[in-house]
């Protein structure tokens, strides 16, 4: 009876372990398409414009290049 019990929890365990993780969520573009900053990250580069590295120092993305969506 041990023994059933033993392989009983190690046949749920590997059942569990053998699940795939859970798909990312889609995460929303950072850029507008076509801005100056998304030509850049498609060439592997860092946007240089001046006003996109202000931005950038402080974390948020130039506002006059990837004008926000407006609903």
């Amino acid at each position: 009876m041990r023994h059933l019990a033993l392989l009983l929890a190690s046949t749920v365990l590997l059942f569990a372990a053998d699940k795939p993780a859970a798909a990312p969520a889609k995460v929303a573009p950072k850029y507008q398409e076509g801005s100056c900053c998304d030509k850049a990250t498609k060439r592997g580069d860092k946007c240089n414009h001046p006003c996109c590295v202000k931005a950038a120092k402080v974390g948020k993305v130039c506002d006059h290049c990837n004008e926000p969506v407006k609903k």
